[in-house]
């Protein structure tokens, strides 16, 4: 697993974990150098998304020692922030329930943590065919990709690392789509923010969920906001309210 750095060494880091079919600097380019005016930056490059090396995504506690073993050899073990979007959401998550590495702060952006029974199968089928079709050259009918990822949606697009194996898509939904919530994420005690739009209602559900184990949680949803939009629509306004997010942590230190 790589990680792309930018930032002065010495400030505060803040670790990024981009979302599935995607990549750190599809997700996070721009945002990421954004951030590096004030904070060290970290983005991690999920295996079998990596643009920068071959690799295969194998499961979320390999994704997770190694992005741990790599926060302890460059970072001591310890950042200011976890940031992670859909399944980078997961992966934060599964972070803060091991609790190996420190944080003072946790931001998810629609993370994948809510098993949805019956349409685990068909979630995880209809990504991987989306991606086969866009590899091929074409796109979805308009009436199928508004039913998929919301009405003028085009952000999932937008955010595709194209070269991706769909066979690494299918692993990491098929393990995110079925993650288990853990009573040991109640001993994270610092501040956590929830973000989703207001046309995710997988998102919206699992956001509910989860207040049970992280009660200090905020959520906010975003108005005619679909899967992937805010973060790539809206980048300017993301920035800023990640920023104020990271500011509001470090009033509280």
């Amino acid at each position: 697993m790589n990680f792309l750095l930018c930032g002065d060494e010495k400030a505060p880091a803040v670790l990024l974990i981009h979302g599935a079919a995607s990549s750190a600097e599809l997700c996070y380019g721009s945002l990421g150098r954004a951030l590096a005016r004030k904070y060290r930056v970290i983005m991690a490059c999920l295996d079998g998304h990596d643009p920068y090396s071959e690799s295969a995504y194998e499961s979320l506690d390999i994704c997770c020692e190694r992005i741990e073993r790599y926060i302890f050899k460059r970072f001591g073990g310890r950042v200011r922030a976890i940031s992670g979007f859909s399944l980078g959401g997961t992966v934060a998550l599964e972070l803060i329930k091991r609790g190996r590495i420190k944080t003072d702060l946790l931001h998810l952006d629609s993370p994948i943590c809510l098993d949805p029974g019956l349409m685990k199968i068909p979630y995880t089928m209809i990504y991987s065919k989306v991606i086969d079709i866009l590899q091929m050259g074409l796109r979805l009918p308009t009436i199928l990709s508004d039913v998929i990822f919301g009405k003028g949606n085009m952000s999932f697009y937008d955010l595709l690392y194209e070269s991706i194996d769909t066979a690494d898509v299918s692993r990491s939904l098929t393990e995110a789509y079925g993650y288990k919530l853990s009573p040991r994420l109640t001993r994270f005690k610092g501040p956590v923010e929830y973000w989703c739009g207001s046309r995710e209602e997988y998102s919206k559900k699992a956001a509910r969920a989860l207040e049970e184990y992280l009660p200090q949680m905020r959520v906010r949803v975003f108005k005619d906001i679909g899967k992937c939009q805010l973060l790539d629509k809206h980048k300017k306004f993301y920035y800023r309210e990640l920023r104020r997010l990271l500011a509001s942590g470090e009033s509280k230190k």
